[in-house]
């Protein structure tokens, strides 16, 4: 029986190792269990029966059909892309050095958000002005260096987005573990994100009605900690759940990206490069428009007009499936 399965294995390498191939090939060797199992019973020698079940059933391209696999077996074939394997080793890395990434990257955003908070605090205690805004200004420095250091450290990784590649059995059991343990926490940190997101005013009722100028400006300051955690949560589900899953269709996407994300995002090449740059000009508008009137209480309300006029252009001019 171990010669058996070590040709079965000779058979499927090479193969995608998609959940289909795996069937197909639990399928298989089932059948070529019952056959040899057969033979023996019949009188056959070990031997004799190893070398019948592999007649009978050692030619794949004849099998293809009746396991379903007969598409997957001509793609393979006939496309000249060479995928680059990627060992467990890699896999667990890749994940750990995204898990770092994405953290760097909440942070980074949680910075940019919060950094109003620095002028409205100084204003509530009588601080200097200046220290309010130089405050500010080192809040969004320190956001922007680990927004990119977040991008940095996934540089050696980049090869898994821009060239074809595959993984084994072993990584594709293990990813679906993973996705399995993580598909509880991604729902408890995504509603929790977009109920903060959601309830960010509550600070500001609640200080409001203790009452005191102080408190008001508190309660203004803690609205954007509300919102500054609430996307570092919605930031993080996603990014790692989307890590997942990527990793997971490593093996069915024919297809890498050949030109960033964003830009096949649209149909529109023109769309896809305003776009691309559309969040950094949203935070310019918002920070002018906040310094030009000094209403950061009402210029807040620019952030999710912004994600709402996202959300519709994506779904009006994005390219399918997405």
């Amino acid at each position: 029986m171990e010669t058996i399965r070590n040709y079965l294995e000779t058979m499927f390498r090479g193969l995608p190792q998609t959940e289909k191939i795996m069937k197909a090939k639990s399928e298989l060797l089932q059948m070529m269990e019952d056959k040899y199992t057969e033979l023996i019973r019949n009188g056959k020698s070990e031997n004799e029966a190893v070398g019948e079940v592999i007649q009978n059933f050692g030619n794949l391209d004849e099998l293809a059909d009746d396991l379903g696999i007969k598409d997957i077996l001509h793609e393979t074939k006939c496309s000249e892309v060479q995928r680059r394997k990627i060992s467990f080793e890699e896999v667990t890395g890749f994940l750990a050095a995204k898990k770092k990434s994405v953290i760097l990257l909440g942070l980074g955003i949680f910075f940019c958000v919060t950094c109003v908070m620095h002028p409205i605090i100084s204003d509530a205690f009588g601080i200097n002005d200046v220290v309010g805004v130089v405050g500010m200004f080192i809040s969004i420095a320190v956001g922007v260096v680990l927004i990119c250091l977040s991008k940095a450290f996934m540089e050696q990784w980049s090869f898994i987005r821009r060239k074809p590649c595959s993984i084994d059995s072993v990584s594709l059991d293990y990813l679906k573990n993973k996705v399995r343990d993580f598909t509880p926490t991604f729902s408890v940190l995504l509603s929790v994100g977009v109920l903060m997101c959601v309830l960010c005013f509550l600070p500001t009722v609640i200080f409001s009605e203790i009452g005191g100028n102080v408190m008001d400006e508190l309660g203004a300051a803690m609205l954007f900690v509300f919102v500054g955690a609430g996307v570092f949560m919605i930031v993080y589900a996603k990014s790692m759940k989307e890590a997942y899953h990527k990793l997971l269709k490593l093996n069915d996407n024919y297809d890498f990206e050949e030109e960033p994300v964003e830009t096949k995002s649209y149909h529109n090449k023109s769309l896809a490069a305003f776009m691309s740059v559309y969040w950094i000009s949203v935070v310019c508008i918002y920070l002018c428009v906040s310094f030009i009137t000094f209403h950061w209480e009402i210029t807040w309300l620019i952030w999710p007009i912004a994600a709402v006029a996202n959300a519709i252009i994506r779904a009006i001019y994005g390219a399918k499936g997405e």
